[in-house]
């Protein structure tokens, strides 16, 4: 249950934050995966019970998000795996989407971090093509920044960087590529093999495949939680993409 019994209170909403991103910490830099430990049955009891309220869905975020948000703020994290450093190398590559962020898409990102029962695959998918089409022609830019110039003056954290110029030149392509992951969220279809071509002929053209990757690597790995979309539809924006 909460904090102080059967209902949740200010205290809750006090300890949220820090609890989630000490959970995503713990597994990020020192290998321990708490909710997936009887030792901390409690804060596992805590967390589900947190999770029926709607508030708390619309504002959790996932543990890549924590924890490249949190460098930057804290000046720094170590990392400590102790006895488990092979597993602890595991679960830090798994949250970087190492292998979690392909498909099929493995369930608790390999029992890592939990999936949201609360929104269905499909659910999942029609969010994240509704994010990544909304607004496509600055999404499309925004993605360019991958192969376009670094903005100045640099910022410390290593996923931000608000003064970036864009690759013009390969905006059309990344567009294109948005709309093929877009047609492949919700089911492919003709479209599909269409894109793929027009995809195919504006690279010849306009820009070469490895600027055309690093556009695509640049806003994958920069898709947040809950800024841009849920866990679920997260993970099947950054696969899909991949």
């Amino acid at each position: 249950g909460f904090m102080l019994g059967d209902r949740v209170t200010i205290v809750d909403m006090m300890y949220a934050p820090f609890l989630e991103r000490i959970v995503a910490s713990m597994a990020y830099f020192k290998g321990l995966t708490t909710l997936r430990s009887d030792e901390f049955s409690n804060v596992q009891r805590w967390f589900e019970a947190m999770e029926r309220l709607p508030s708390y869905r619309l504002t959790k975020s996932d543990f890549y998000t924590h924890c490249w948000d949190l460098p930057p703020q804290l000046g720094g994290c170590v990392y400590e795996y102790g006895e488990e450093e092979g597993r602890g190398e595991e679960i830090t590559r798994a949250i970087d989407g190492d292998e979690g962020w392909r498909l099929p898409l493995s369930p608790d990102n390999g029992g890592v971090e939990k999936d949201w029962s609360w929104i269905s695959e499909e659910e999942a998918k029609r969010e994240a093509a509704e994010r990544l089409s909304y607004n496509h022609d600055a999404v499309a830019e925004f993605a360019a920044r991958g192969a376009g110039k670094a903005g100045f003056p640099p910022v410390s954290a290593p996923l931000a960087d608000p003064n970036a110029n864009f690759d013009e030149g390969i905006v059309q392509a990344v567009d294109a590529a948005l709309a093929l992951s877009c047609y492949k969220l919700l089911g492919g279809g003709k479209m599909v093999e269409e894109l793929e071509v027009a995809i195919a002929k504006v690279l010849e053209v306009q820009a070469d495949a490895e600027r055309f990757r690093a556009s695509l690597a640049y806003l994958r790995d920069r898709v947040g939680v809950p800024r841009d979309m849920s866990l679920p539809a997260a993970r099947w924006a950054r696969a899909t993409i991949n």
